[in-house]
């Protein structure tokens, strides 16, 4: 049966063959085989469906190399799943004409990482042995120190990859944290508004290269978006966590970044504010009037915080919460609908 693409506008050609198949035509063309196991419910399985792989880099790449093969993982590929021991989706397989498998990785990336994460999973230098080995032998190169520690995340030992990211951090001096060829280790490993890095990229903002200032300026708004929102959210007043010094600091420093130079922000400051100046009537009526003036994610926010924001063991307040909601439903999104269900229920239970 000869390749057909899996739709119109598909630039990798998943080919509608069997396995046996498959590996009639690897042998044939001297190429490797590559399945995608992925399941009709998987977010990240129509991501990389509908976005990655059409994509005309990502395309040529797999079509020059591979035998690409595309396997629902419950239905025509369940035994074939059940044989590679496949538990998680998407799930990519690597196997040569023989049917040995050759390399594994899981979840959803953009193309250029996904080209390489099938360069690095085929690399014996980067098999996850010899990395270790290398490692433990004193290597430090960035490549090596970034594919090291992503495989201890990729295997879930959050731990063992930021030890490997924090050791390689602490051993280089300003001048070298700032190079291009470590900036890595802030755009992919630095999620916390506290951390150290945070704080350096926040003091040498202006001196990354120009190639590199758009990414960590991008994982700084991304990390002060998230800092804002546990103040949004209601979670610092909830633990006990809410400092006024701290928040206006916050505050601040997003207006110094420009991250607030559109105002989209500005809703959001006088949210937190008011919070704390009003009791819950005043706050649900002020909620009432500013709703329509949120962004969608923060109408998201605040719909699935209602519970953490307000006291829902007074049955009036409750009440009044729930009616809020049911008011406004008919204009949410189909995501703030599956957001405002659950508080209803957690309301109302």
């Amino acid at each position: 049966m000869g390749a057909a693409v899996l739709s119109a506008s598909a630039q990798t050609d998943f080919r509608h063959i069997s396995f046996d198949e498959a590996l009639t035509a690897a042998k044939q063309e001297n190429k490797l085989i590559f399945i995608d196991f992925y399941t009709t419910w998987c977010g990240p399985c129509k991501m990389m469906s509908n976005k990655v792989f059409p994509q005309k880099n990502v395309g040529d790449f797999m079509n020059a190399k591979f035998i690409p093969l595309k396997m629902d993982a419950e239905k025509e590929g369940l035994e074939l799943a059940k044989k590679y021991a496949v538990k998680a989706y998407p799930t990519y397989i690597i196997l040569n004409a023989q049917g040995k498998e050759e390399a594994r990785f899981t979840g959803a990336m953009e193309g250029d990482v996904f080209i390489n994460k099938v360069n690095a999973s085929l690399d014996p230098e980067q098999k996850p042995e010899r990395l270790k080995a290398r490692y433990e032998a004193g290597d430090r190169t960035p490549e090596l120190v970034n594919t090291y520690a992503m495989q201890h995340f990729e295997k879930r030992d959050e731990k063992g990859g930021f030890k490997v990211i924090d050791d390689y951090y602490n051993s280089l001096s300003d001048a070298d944290r700032i190079k291009d060829e470590n900036i890595f280790i802030f755009t992919r490993y630095t999620f916390d508004f506290d951390s150290e890095r945070t704080r350096f990229m926040v003091d040498h903002i202006k001196d990354f290269s120009k190639a590199s200032a758009s990414s960590v300026g991008e994982r700084l708004a991304d990390i002060y978006k998230t800092e804002l929102g546990s103040y949004f959210s209601g979670y610092k007043r909830q633990q006990g966590l809410y400092d006024e010094n701290a928040y206006n600091k916050l505050k601040k420093e997003m207006n110094d970044l420009g991250f607030n130079n559109d105002g989209k922000f500005t809703p959001a400051f006088e949210f937190i504010e008011q919070r704390g100046k009003m009791n819950d009537t005043e706050f649900l009526a002020y909620c009432e009037n500013k709703y329509d003036n949120f962004s969608q994610n923060y109408k998201e926010l605040l719909v699935m915080n209602l519970p953490r924001l307000f006291d829902i063991e007074n049955p009036t307040t409750a009440a009044n919460i729930c009616k809020f909601i049911r008011n406004r439903i008919a204009k949410m999104s189909p995501v703030c609908i599956q957001m405002a269900g659950r508080t209803l229920g957690s309301i109302e239970k």
